[in-house]
């Protein structure tokens, strides 16, 4: 007596004797073939992997490419990109297996490194941002004393700082599980995950996200009414510095009429009310006063583009931490406000949102560069030219772009640009009636 095993639909048999094992060891049972959804989650995690890789390595590159980047404030950046970099290359990648397979496939080795680098890799990030919202503050806050203190050194110590909260959070839950758990219960465990004791959970949450969060939101209020405080004063300074630059001399025409025979006269320092001088801020006018009004009609004529620049720069960089702090907190919160109802009141969560919610995490790695590179001209511009595979004319394009915005374009970019019209002096009808005679 035989039995006959389809191995083919159409017309294939295999003959096996009844007394050989069940399945025989020759024929490989053909596994789950793969469903329809979880390849479509396999493609759109691909896509955010190479959009994650690519975009933070751009940031990294335009910091270490463009010499104009190269500053104090820009390490907090590369630091917050290399972590972003490392998610996207070693974690997502592991967070996809888990994904796809029901069962946790590759050994417990690599479960330990998975987690250990999701944890360290995404609360560096987190914190790394909390550091640039500090550091953004304190150049509010202390505009003279920080500036000289925002040197090499400081940042570094800034990042070494980041990277040991991070260390702390990631080790310690090995710590914690070993202590918890011993190696004979975990031999059926068949899923990857971090630690669920409630303690851990508890003590993690707050270093890696709520501390941090609360801090950033507390700092950006105060960097945003400092600034407005900041704009308030520096318009009180431009009105009056134009006052006084322009205030005609009524009573001294014939002066006016002949002034290229007079020597020229420094100009006046504007006049302070008693009660601007006696504002809480009067301080910080008189400081401000100081260092920008100068005895040179150059200065007066370049000083109003110069700080229009300044203050530009300075509310784009605010905008820029905005969104990114809007950004972080919608892609974080869920899944940290999930693992404390999971941990403390042992709620079911539904797979499919606690899968969403890590995810969404992930996707604020992706997130950040892009942002740069929207609200940022410091970095748009090399990633432009970095995309088109135009290294080498980098710093001359960073140079000239320099220029245009604080000064506007040049004579020859004007006059080759089919848009530019120059502004011809306007006639009058009676010169214009003779002109047509």
């Amino acid at each position: 007596m035989v039995r006959a095993v389809p191995i083919s639909p159409i017309a294939s048999y295999t003959i096996v004797p009844l007394s050989s094992p069940w399945p025989p060891e020759n024929i490989r049972t053909p596994g789950p073939t793969p469903s329809n959804h979880k390849v479509v989650l396999a493609v759109a995690v691909l896509v955010t992997i190479l959009l994650t890789t690519i975009g933070n390595a751009l940031v990294c590159l335009a910091v270490l490419l463009v010499r104009k980047l190269k500053q104090p404030q820009n390490f907090l950046i590369v630091s917050l990109a290399v972590a972003d970099f490392f998610v996207g290359l070693v974690v997502m990648p592991l967070a996809l297996v888990d994904l796809l397979f029901d069962e946790w496939p590759i050994g417990s080795f690599m479960c330990s490194f998975y987690t250990t680098a999701d944890l360290t890799l995404c609360t560096a990030s987190i914190v790394n941002l909390c550091a640039i919202s500090v550091d953004r503050y304190l150049v509010i806050s202390r505009p003279l004393r920080y500036s000289a203190q925002r040197t090499t050194k400081r940042m570094l110590v800034y990042i070494l700082a980041v990277w040991v909260v991070a260390a702390v959070v990631s080790f310690s839950s090995h710590i914690i599980a070993n202590l918890l758990y011993d190696e004979k219960d975990s031999i059926g465990v068949t899923t990857c995950q971090v630690v669920p004791h409630f303690i851990y959970q508890i003590y993690a949450t707050i270093i890696a996200f709520y501390g941090p969060t609360l801090i950033m939101v507390i700092l950006n209020i105060k960097i945003w009414r400092a600034a407005k405080r900041l704009a308030k004063q520096d318009r009180i300074l431009s009105h009056c510095n134009s006052v006084e630059v322009d205030r005609p001399t009524n009573n001294n025409t014939s002066q006016t009429e002949h002034s290229d025979l007079l020597p020229e006269k420094e100009p006046q320092a504007p006049t302070i009310t008693k009660e601007r001088a006696n504002s809480t801020n009067s301080r910080l006018f008189k400081l401000e006063r100081k260092y920008l009004h100068r005895p040179s009609q150059f200065f007066n004529a370049m000083k109003g583009p110069l700080v229009r620049h300044n203050e530009k720069s300075e509310c784009k960089a605010r905008k820029t931490l905005g969104v990114i702090m809007s950004v972080f907190i919608i892609c974080w919160l869920p899944f940290f406000f999930l693992a404390i109802l999971k941990s403390c009141l042992d709620v079911q969560v539904p797979y499919w949102l606690d899968t969403l919610t890590l995810w969404l995490g992930y996707s604020n790695s992706t997130l950040n560069p892009m942002i740069y590179c929207k609200y940022n001209k410091e970095f748009r511009v090399p990633f432009r030219e970095m995309l088109a595979c135009r290294c080498s004319t980098l710093q001359s394009v960073m140079r000239q772009q320099s220029f245009t915005s604080r000064y506007g374009p040049t004579v020859r970019e004007r006059t080759q640009s089919s848009s530019y019209r120059p502004l011809l002096p306007r006639r009058n009808d009676s010169h214009a009636e003779a002109s047509d005679v």
